[in-house]
């Protein structure tokens, strides 16, 4: 069969973030929240301890506002982990589920890893708000030094509203109404722990203080394979979660 131009993966690309931005609007889990597997960590801790003459700072290509940011790679943390993530969270959506598994008027996406890589944060250093690129992305949590009881206890803290240092915090926006932050505190018992959302939805980090130690996470962007887009989809079925 024939592919589609570029103009129409465009579209459909484009069709598909809108319906998961209106099914999470309408109040569904925007991400997912795993604890990986002891083989899963070996892996990326394998993946990020690679030589120094083989790391490519990658800093002036993100948000973060930290030490150390380099590309890793990955033969089997996709297939194996991102994979199912990916499909669980696409198909969250009725309509896409429909469309696909019932109707069968539309071929089931194909995703792939575009980019994976690992920060080392400092304490003062952040990640400022800001979305990724692609359809989906995660992070990993893989050393978290502090407990966010400590952090949020420091002493300058006292009397503040809502403490959020060391935080990690999603920020949901409903249509044209206020922001509505999400926030996940941190500890040493997050180690191992997986959040994969939509690309688009923007997140932050906020620092840590009073720890020489570093942060450890591994992050990611997945996109659509749109060399598996066909020319001949039908048009989108519209589901109850999408109007």
């Amino acid at each position: 069969m024939k592919k589609q131009g570029l103009s129409s993966i465009v579209i459909f690309i484009y069709e598909q973030k809108e319906n998961m931005k209106k099914l999470f609007q309408n109040g569904a889990s925007a991400w997912i929240d795993q604890r990986l597997t002891t083989e899963a960590m070996n892996y990326l801790w394998d993946s990020i301890n690679i030589p120094v003459a083989q790391q490519t700072d990658i800093r002036n290509s993100l948000a973060g506002n930290i030490s150390k940011s380099y590309y890793i790679q990955d033969t089997w943390f996709y297939e194996n982990v991102l994979k199912q993530a990916a499909e669980t969270l696409y198909f969250r959506d009725w309509a896409s589920y429909y469309n696909v598994h019932i109707a069968k008027g539309v071929r089931s996406p194909v995703f792939k890893l575009n980019t994976i890589w690992v920060n080392y944060q400092k304490q003062h250093e952040f990640n400022p708000p800001h979305g990724h690129e692609g359809m989906f992305s995660f992070v990993v949590f893989m050393k978290i030094p502090t407990h966010w009881k400590e952090q949020h206890a420091l002493p300058w803290l006292k009397g503040v509203d809502e403490a959020y240092a060391s935080d990690f915090q999603f920020l949901l926006s409903q249509g044209q109404g206020p922001i509505q932050p999400i926030t996940i505190p941190l500890c040493p018992e997050d180690e191992g722990r997986m959040l994969f959302f939509p690309a688009w939805l923007y997140h932050q980090v906020f620092p840590f203080y009073e720890c020489e130690k570093e942060r450890i996470t591994v992050s990611g962007n997945i996109v659509f394979d749109t060399s598996e887009v066909e020319e001949d989809r039908r048009p989108a079925i519209s589901g109850k979660n999408n109007e």
